[in-house]
């Protein structure tokens, strides 16, 4: 069979959260047949890179699509990276000051929060594998800029949340809402990433479970929504597989004639 690279959200598709973090042992399998067969195994996720690298090298894997596609790494280094814009940075710092407990930004490195004690940082802290938190008044540029606010509450008073300046892209996540620049998504990072290959699109197989993977389930060959997924999420999608709890992910992988 052509080589096929196949791009893993993380969070709820490789590691599953039921009970606690853990990633399920046909995952696992499941990625290591596809090398053993000649694919390319690489992760496309709405965490910042910092906050990759830990799960990325458990699999073994270094070609890396992150935080929403701004971020981009190819066999370990990194070829691409987007900024959320400059002359919109203030404008998020002060939106802080006025929701000091609802705002966070993250760099290459750090988290920016004024929540970083407790199991707030100490969960971030087990991803990244360090201190990983910084208060937000030390940000001086971010790749993604968030609000902890569900969409439906988002008001005028929650300024570039509610109403994105020209050149920022707002992402819905369930329980937040986020925004980045507007040349940012998972999809357009996998087609970067492409390019820089010089492999197809059509050599592209997409899982994931999240709104941020909606795009990237419609576009690839197929997609594959995991059996948690939203409705709307597994509408996008080319094909469904089962629980990632109990080897829906190799079942995938098998059906689809990958391994």
């Amino acid at each position: 069979m052509k080589k096929k690279f196949i791009f893993f959200d993380i969070d709820n598709t490789l590691v599953s959260h039921v009970e606690r973090p853990h990633i399920p042992q046909q995952t696992r399998q499941a990625v290591r047949l596809l090398k053993a067969n000649g694919h390319v195994p690489a992760i496309a996720t709405g965490r910042g890179s910092f906050l990759t690298f830990l799960t990325a090298k458990e699999f073994e894997i270094n070609n890396l699509v992150c935080a929403n596609g701004a971020e981009i790494f190819y066999e370990g280094q990194e070829i691409y990276k987007k900024f959320f814009p400059e002359e919109h940075l203030q404008k998020f710092l002060e939106l802080a000051k006025i929701f000091p407990e609802l705002t966070a930004a993250v760099d290459e490195k750090f988290l920016y929060t004024n929540q970083s004690s407790g199991s707030f940082g100490k969960y971030f802290g087990a991803q990244a594998g360090y201190d990983c938190t910084k208060n937000l008044n030390e940000l001086n540029r971010a790749v993604m800029c968030y609000l902890m606010i569900p969409p439906k509450y988002l008001e005028k008073t929650h300024g570039i949340f509610y109403s994105p300046p020209e050149g920022v892209i707002l992402e819905f996540m369930n329980a937040f809402t986020e925004a980045r620049h507007d040349n940012t998504s998972k999809w357009k990072g996998i087609e970067i990433f492409m390019q820089h290959t010089g492999a197809s699109l059509n050599d592209v197989i997409t899982f994931g479970d999240g709104p941020n993977d909606i795009e990237m389930l419609k576009n690839a060959n197929p997609g594959v929504a995991v059996a948690g997924a939203s409705e709307k999420v597994k509408e996008a999608a080319g094909l469904i597989c089962g629980d990632i709890d109990e080897g829906g992910i190799l079942e995938a992988c098998e059906s689809l004639g990958l391994i």
